[in-house]
């Protein structure tokens, strides 16, 4: 019996981060999502905090594979409007 690698499974993910808070954020993390064939089905930002100039933006995307999640994950912490990555969940259904 063979056993599956995760890399190939296919989910959707819950994906939170702390971002600087100005025009543009969401258009480049889009961007680098969808290079790396993530589609993103909704987008919340909370509450901004002025005094750091940061927010948090929550985002849920459609099933998507593990592998180019993670892959898009080290391209999205590379852009220097990303503070941190606060949380990458798996949607289980």
């Amino acid at each position: 019996s063979s056993v599956s690698s995760i890399d190939g499974l296919q989910s959707k993910y819950y994906l939170r981060l702390n971002v600087a808070d100005r025009p543009g954020v969401l258009a480049q993390i889009a961007q680098v999502l969808g290079d790396g064939d993530i589609s993103i089905a909704s987008v919340i930002q909370k509450d901004a905090d002025p005094h750091n100039q940061s927010a948090e933006l929550v985002i849920i995307t459609h099933p998507a594979r593990e592998a180019s999640v993670q892959e898009s994950l080290r391209k999205v912490v590379e852009l220097n409007v990303v503070r941190e990555v606060n949380n990458l969940l798996r949607i289980e259904e």
